[in-house]
Order: structure tokens, then sequence, then C-alpha cells
């Protein structure tokens, strides 16, 4: 895509198994946004929208504080789709030893601008990026830290879809990371 938007909810009840049954509901909301920014266009050749994409998404498990929330509901982010400059999945709530788990309220937001490439006179089927990326998970939305990851990337569309291949770097990781994608993902 390279104009519009789009937006995704989920809402989800269901009730703990261990110690005791407590109800919980996890609640998810996601939205993109390409904004086009004018036109990359050269003499006598097909012009092409150069954009800024911007993204956020948003999550929070409820339930009473000792409720023994299952893993798989709670939320992890890092990586290729979300902050970008950290590993799959490695950020999340800590404990008091700096153990990585689950938590319960994720916030992630990201901000991209998209341009093609010119060679030779032609406009061609790369792009260039720059983005930074930020978002945390915590048990209390009040504890929500940023973490953020800032980088530049390539395009390309490819026949079987988007390739991507970004470089970033993690402010709080203080790491830089080359991340791979195939395909558009909302």
């Amino acid at each position: 895509p390279t104009r519009g938007f789009g937006l995704a909810a989920e809402l989800g009840v269901g009730t703990t198994l261990t110690p005791e049954r407590d109800p919980f509901v996890r609640a998810m909301a996601r939205w993109l946004h390409f904004v086009p920014l004018g036109k990359v266009q050269l003499k006598g050749g097909t012009p092409r929208d150069s954009r800024l994409a911007l993204r956020a998404e948003g999550g929070a498990v409820l339930a009473r504080d000792g409720a023994q929330i299952p893993v798989t509901q709670l939320f992890l982010t890092g990586g290729d789709t979300t902050v970008r400059g950290y590993g799959y999945r490695k950020i999340g709530a800590r404990t008091e030893n700096d153990l990585l788990y689950g938590g319960r309220y994720l916030a992630v937001g990201s901000v991209e601008w998209q341009r093609p490439f010119a060679f030779r006179g032609n406009v061609t089927d790369w792009e260039s990026t720059l983005f930074a990326d930020v978002g945390d998970v915590a048990d209390r939305a009040g504890d929500l830290s940023p973490q953020v990851g800032v980088g530049a990337g390539v395009r390309w569309r490819s026949p079987v879809g988007p390739l991507q291949a970004d470089l970033a770097y993690g402010l709080k990781a203080k790491a830089v990371r080359l991340h791979l994608r195939l395909g558009f993902t909302f």
C-alpha cells in the first residue's frame, strides 16, 4: 500500500484455571496510516509516491492484581515488525532480578519515511527508508518506559511482495541489528 489507513481491534474474555478461576479481558488495537508526501518523477518517467508511514499499537490485559494470566495472553514486543533495534520479543516486563516476562500493557509507535530510488534517470522498484520506533511492555500502565530504535533501510517491490532490509540501533540496548522481512505486515 502507498496511501490510506488500516485499523484493527481485538477483544477477548476468559478465565484463569489455576490456582482459582479469575476473569480477565484482553484488548488490543492497531492503526497504520500512509500519508503521501509528493511524487518522485524524472523527466518522462513514471511517477511514484514518497510517503510517511505512521503506526501505533496498544494492548491491555485487565484482571485482578493476583490473577495468574496465561503467558500466551500477555504481551512482549521487539523485532522486525514492532520496535526495530531490539531482538524478537525481547522487550517486556522485568522481575527484580531483571528476568524478562510478558506484561499486561503494551504500547508501540513508529514513523517511517519511504522514498523511491532513482537510478540512471529512471524511478526504480527500490525505496529508501528512515525510521524511528518506540515501544514498551509493563505490568502497570504507569510503568511503561519508552525503548527507542532508529535506523534506515531499503525496500524492493518484488513479484512476491515487498522485501525489506533495515539496519536499526536500539538506544537502550546499545546495539545495531539487521532486520529482514518478506511481505507486508499490518
